[in-house]
């Protein structure tokens, strides 16, 4: 039996072309926040809202780029009340020059992805899921 999410949990928003993957992250996620997956450019920025409180955002997009999404996000938020993950295959340093509040080397386990998470909510990580 799966848990309810409560319905005050952080928000997160996954971005990934790779549908196998970003559904695979929700799955690990949405057993502790709400979860919004995109698997495009323009999705992401149709699912963006000032509820999303982190998103993860893969930096090679067919189309609209992850750091033309990236650029979007950022003029049409708000406020900054949001901490965008990139995840790349490349090193973090090819990442360096993207206003990114954290980058994630694929492949991604479930412990970096629960620790990333809870550094920009404040959330405890949840290392004890299977």
């Amino acid at each position: 039996m799966t848990q309810a999410t409560p319905k005050d949990a952080p928000t997160v928003l996954l971005v990934d072309d790779e549908v196998a993957l970003a559904d695979s992250l929700a799955l690990w996620l949405e057993r502790q926040y709400n979860v919004r997956v995109a698997y495009s450019g323009r999705e992401a920025l149709q699912a963006f809202d000032g509820d999303v409180d982190v998103v993860f955002l893969d930096r090679n997009l067919p189309g609209l780029s992850g750091e033309s999404v990236l650029n979007e996000l950022h003029r049409q938020a708000e406020s900054d009340a949001f901490a965008v993950i990139m995840l790349s295959a490349m090193p973090d340093s090819e990442l360096s020059d993207l206003p990114a509040d954290d980058t994630l080397t694929k492949p991604v386990t479930k412990t970096q992805l629960f620790d990333a998470v809870a550094r920009f909510v404040g959330n405890t990580p949840e290392a004890t899921v299977d």
